[in-house]
């Protein structure tokens, strides 16, 4: 997709963030997961998106599993129990089952899509493909601004770092505590150290005559849309609607479980 209009890519990712929500039953989304890491591992990703992903998807799937584990009362009951103190009913049954694990597996379609396009995508394009979709130019810009600091942070961390192991400061040695003691020294320049960037990045917008409200503001060179993405859009909208009016009508076609939770 680097040659693709940058709103086409986020559409694109959004229509393809929309159909977990559309299925509960963990067959049907273990099935949407298998096509959409088919469909990146196609695109190409590296190997530190691959870490994060089982770090941060793989948790949060986790979580959301054991979250949404005992709070159904749909289905045939295994075990109920209430908590104590509040004595709010909790039970596990046949459907909470597979309840939780679709959820776990939302979570980790959305958390597929949603890295891979933040990883892959450079904070000029997002913003263009905000601005796109009708998005204010400022707002746009400004979110641009907040991915260009992510790698900024992550360099200066480590610059940090390495001066604190080169004064002989170990974070990987010692108690809890003390850990915890040696990050503070981490944080602290770091914290610093970014507002000073940001106080920097403000005075090179006010130079620059940069306004919130401002209609003129606008980028100087934008792709422009290719009837084979517009028509391949229309396509993607209506097949979602499709499948959402499906799920309404007949959610037992579709792989919903519970229909009032769709």
């Amino acid at each position: 997709m680097k040659d693709a209009h940058p709103s086409y890519t986020l559409l694109v990712f959004v229509l393809l963030g929309l159909l977990p929500f559309l299925f509960q039953d963990p067959r049907a989304l273990i099935v949407l997961l298998a096509i959409n890491i088919a469909l990146i591992a196609k695109l190409g990703w590296e190997r530190s998106m691959i870490k994060a992903y089982i770090l941060v998807g793989g948790i949060g799937s986790c979580f959301a599993v054991i979250t949404w584990l005992p709070f159904t009362n749909v289905g045939t009951p295994y075990w109920s129990s209430t908590i104590p103190l509040i004595h709010y009913p909790v039970q596990i049954t046949d459907v909470g089952v597979l309840w939780a694990l679709g959820m776990g597996l939302r979570l980790a379609n959305v958390a597929l899509l949603s890295m891979y396009y933040v990883f892959t995508t450079s904070p000029r394009e997002i913003a263009m493909g905000l601005r796109g979709i009708g998005v204010p130019f400022s707002i746009s810009y400004l979110l641009s601004l907040i991915f260009r600091f992510i790698p900024l942070v992550k360099n200066d961390l480590a610059i940090i770092r390495e001066a604190q192991m080169v004064r002989g400061m170990s974070t990987s040695e010692g108690n809890v505590p003390e850990r915890i003691r040696k990050y503070s020294y981490l944080l602290v320049p770091l914290i610093f150290n970014s507002l000073k960037r940001v106080q920097l990045i403000a005075n090179a917008l006010d130079a620059k005559g940069f306004r919130m409200r401002n209609s003129q503001h606008r980028f100087y060179r934008s792709k422009r849309w290719k009837k084979a993405e517009v028509l391949t859009l229309v396509a993607g909208v209506c097949i979602v609607s499709a499948l959402f009016y499906i799920a309404r009508l007949h959610p037992d076609h579709i792989g919903v479980l519970i229909p009032g939770r769709i």
